[in-house]
This record gives C-alpha cells, structure tokens and sequence, in this order.
C-alpha cells in the first residue's frame, strides 16, 4: 500500500492557535514577524561610536589640475612686483610723515606749542647774561679761596670791573631788551682817594661824590648806541627807603663806601624791583657792613621784616645771603615784600621787590639767583 502525503488540512482557528511547526493555510496572510526585543544600550551595535568606528568611504580621486602657462606665471609675477612696490610706497609715506611730525614737534620751543606751554609761575625772560670785560691787568675776583685774608689781599678779592655793568638788566616784562648786552671799552676804577674824600659827607647828596669820579672815568658817551648802563648814585641815596636812615648813614661814616648804583624796574604784573650795589674799600669793611645792615636797617616799605630761610638756590660758591620777607601777606601767605642782602667780597647788593597783590617767590629767587651769579 502506498503511502501518500497528507494533504495540509486548514486549521480551524476556533481550535486554538496552529503548531508552531504547522504550514500556513493557503491564502491566509503571512504572520507578522515577532517584534525583536529592545536592543541593550551596551551592545555593540548600539554604541554611539560604532559609526566613528566605521571605515568612511574612500574619496573620490583628484581631478587632474591643469598646468599653468608661462603667461599666467609671469602675471602672477607682475601682481605680486606691484604690490610689493604699494606697500613700500605707503611705509615711505607714513616714515616720512612720522618724520615731518616729530621735527615740527621738537624742533620748536615747547611754549610756542598750543597745548604744550607750562602757566606761568611768576619767572621773567632775561637776555643771556654776560659779565663785563676787565681792565688791562686785572683778574676776576676768587670768591672761594679762603686762604688768605681779604683784608689785606684786595687785588685778589676786588671786582674790578665796571660796578655798573655787574647790575642785572631789566627783562621782557618791564620793557628790557632781549639782546645781549654789549660793553664799551673797560675803564681803571675810581681812585680810592678821591672816592673817600667824596664819601666823607655821605648826607650831602648834591656832591659830586663817586658819581662825578666814576663818570669822569667812564663817561656816558663812551658807553655804545642802544646800551643802557645803570645810573652812579651818591652812596647814601638808599637812606631814603629806610625807617632809620640815620643807622645807615652812620655805618657809611664808619667804612669806606667806594661807589654805588642802582638798577629799577616795574614788571607787568606790577611788582616792583630794586637793585643797588655799594662797593667798599675792602671784603672786610663790606662784611661789617653787611652783617651790620641786615640786622640793624628797616626798610620803610617794611618796618617788620622778618629773616627767612631758602635752600637749594644754587648761589655761587663764596657768596653770602639773607633774605627777609614782609608780614604783610595776601593769598596763599604771599608776602607784599621781599628782600635780599647779598654780600659778595667787596661789593653788597640789596634787591628789593614790592607788589600790593604779593611778590611770586620764584620771580624773587630768579633775580636773587641772577644777581649773585654776575657778582660771583
């Protein structure tokens, strides 16, 4: 007997589901396929760099560049020629102009700068200072040797030259010349003599005193067109502007004045200068009577002065100072008068400056300072 395959038969789904080994029926749709459990976060094929990991695809092959002609190359030569030539144009420009901007910069004064001039602190302009030219034979005096007595010693200590011509000239601002001042030829002193016979009556201010001696020596014709040397007075003539004039004139009694002169001017911001210088016989006579004045003489301008102390001014070496300086203040302590007792071998200064608005303690140094140096 032959045995023959079973015809699949159709599964009754009333029945319960098919074996898992049984065929579909014919015509019946194909079962879904299972769903697949959610894959694991570590499996390897989940990882996030499974793609990194992945080989990329080999790129496409270059295309094929083509040549360069020598035209291009030789324009490509010309553009970089120019612009080359362009940038070393435009450095040249800025250098030059760097150049032009730093010579307009310096070249001039800073105060003729807008923008760059300092405020004024008081200071004056003066013309270069000079000192005169000496007599045949003489020497300038040595101020800083102190090895000899300047007593006995006075062709070695004695200004020599023309008293007049040792004053400080007027600045800018009072109307002065800023031309260098010029000399006439150099005259021998006054004698000694005739300078003490004229000193004798130092009250009697119509004398001819040193006046008459030191002009018959130096007479004003011989002094060049646009000098203007300062004026001889009689050796008293400061008794005037003192509160006690009898003290002074005691003192010139005592010790031999040889000359004096005087040097004034008004600035435009209105103080008031006054340079005398008193020449004496010797260093010595001109000490006493300098130590004697700047303790015992008021002047009327400011009968309560008191003695102040300035340091760093740079006086010469040999040159002794005291300044004084008015009660009488405005402002920030600014005194209305200042003065300075200068004593330099055998001459004395005395500058007096003089303002209701207060003197500028630098215009007061700068004209100290000046003077000392043309007496030293």
């Amino acid at each position: 007997m032959t045995d023959h395959a079973a015809a699949p038969q159709p599964h009754d789904p009333a029945a319960g589901p098919a074996p898992a080994g049984a065929p579909a029926p014919a015509g019946a749709p194909a079962p879904a396929p299972a769903q697949a459990p959610d894959a694991s976060p570590w499996a390897p094929d989940a990882s996030p760099w499974a793609a990194d990991a992945a080989p990329a695809a080999p790129d496409a092959a270059p295309a094929a560049v083509p040549a360069e002609t020598e035209e291009e190359r030789a324009a490509r030569r010309t553009r970089r020629r120019k612009a080359a030539v362009r940038w070393s144009c435009a450095v040249l420009v800025f250098a030059l102009a760097g150049t032009g901007t730093a010579l307009a910069v310096t070249a001039p004064d800073r105060t003729d700068i807008p923008g760059l001039a300092t405020a004024s602190d008081g200071r004056y302009t003066f013309p270069p200072l000079a000192l005169p030219p000496l007599p045949s034979g003489k020497a300038a005096p040595d101020l800083k040797d102190k090895s000899t007595d300047k007593g006995t010693d006075q062709g070695k200590h004695s200004h020599q030259a023309d008293l007049r011509h040792l004053l400080l000239p007027a600045p800018k601002e009072a109307g002065g010349s800023l031309n260098p001042p010029v000399f006439p030829a150099p005259t021998a002193p006054a004698s000694a003599s005739a300078s003490a016979s004229a000193t004798a009556a130092p009250s009697d201010t119509s004398s001819a005193g040193p006046t008459a001696s030191a002009s018959a020596t130096a007479p004003a014709s011989a002094a060049p067109a646009g000098a203007a040397p300062a004026d001889w007075v009689p050796c008293d003539a400061m008794t005037g502007e003192l509160q006690n004039p009898a003290r002074l004139r005691e003192l010139l009694l005592q010790y031999v004045c040889r000359g004096a002169t005087v040097r004034e001017w008004t600035a435009s911001d209105g103080t008031s200068t006054r340079i005398r210088l008193l020449r004496f016989a010797s260093s010595s006579e001109a000490w006493s009577t300098f130590s004697r004045v700047r303790s015992e003489v008021q002047l009327k301008v400011a009968p309560d002065a008191r003695t102040v102390q300035y340091g760093g001014w740079g006086i010469p070496e040999g040159i002794e100072l005291t300044s004084k300086e008015s009660r009488e203040s405005v402002g920030k302590d600014v005194p209305t008068t200042r003065v300075a007792y200068v004593s330099a071998s055998d001459v004395i200064a005395v500058v007096t400056m003089t303002n209701p608005h207060g003197v500028p303690a630098a215009a007061f140094r700068q004209v100290v300072t000046l003077q000392s140096d043309l007496l030293g």
